[in-house]
């Protein structure tokens, strides 16, 4: 390779070509599969949405080796999210968790999301059900317009620890589950498409009103729908590419 720039010179004047110093090369160091949640601030992978990770709200050091998340505003809220999440890089690719979570109410929910904006998202969740038991419920949003899935309903009992994954694989995305004796499926096969730039942009009269641009992410979501002081624990996250999501 012709390893060669050009100097800097006055303005107007091209400079002399030199050569350029033999450095050795400095890859950017590998990203751990599994964070542990062990350091002081999250890592350069995660992301917040439309606040920063203030220890408010994103707390590293209340329990050792878990990422405590207060929970914020309602999934479709557009103020104060407590979403902490990674983009999408890859079309085969997964984010698992371990969550601990011990709602007092059912406006109290926490788990495992396919997020692309607060209208178009999937989310596999833990909660209490009308009746104040706990309960794993999966729900989706499209362009606004919600879908519960009671089928995918899954009973906890006094369960408070789960294994939660998301799976993108192309245009599907899958949840499971894990309460300590292997992955189950906890969805039906999703649509991922809509958490994609060309679904979220919005036209009215072949007019754009809204452009899709942000990606999508696979996050750990947190909601506290009263401002009750509510608040999930999570113990790891592993994200997983290519063959390795199996």
């Amino acid at each position: 390779m012709d390893r060669r720039r050009v100097a800097p010179g006055a303005r107007g004047r091209t400079g002399d070509v030199v050569a350029a110093p033999d450095l050795p090369p400095a890859p950017w160091p590998a990203e751990p599969a599994t964070d542990h949640f062990d350091a002081p601030t999250l890592g350069p992978a995660w992301s917040t949405l439309r606040r920063p990770a203030t220890p408010d709200w994103v707390d590293l050091a209340a329990r050792p080796s878990h990422l405590r998340i207060v929970g914020g505003q309602s999934p479709v809220g557009r103020h104060r999210p407590s979403l902490v999440a990674r983009r999408v890089t890859d079309a085969r690719c997964a984010l698992s968790t371990v969550l601990e979570f011990r709602p007092e109410t059912f406006r109290q929910l926490a788990g495992i999301t396919g997020y692309y904006n607060s209208r178009n998202w999937h989310y596999a969740y833990a909660s209490l059900d009308d009746a104040g038991e706990p309960v794993l419920e999966v729900l989706s949003c499209d362009s606004g317009r919600r879908t519960a899935y009671p089928e995918a309903t899954v009973r906890l009992g006094r369960r408070t620890r789960i294994g939660l994954r998301v799976v993108f694989d192309g245009p599907a995305l899958r949840f499971s589950y894990d309460l300590g004796d292997g992955w189950r499926p906890l969805s039906p096969v999703l649509d991922a498409t809509i958490l994609s730039d060309e679904h979220a942009a919005r036209a009215v009269d072949g007019e754009p009103t809204g452009w899709g641009f942000t990606g999508a992410f696979a996050g750990l979501w947190v909601q506290d729908i009263g401002a009750d002081g509510g608040y999930a624990d999570f113990d790891s996250a592993t994200w997983h590419t290519g063959a390795a999501v199996d």
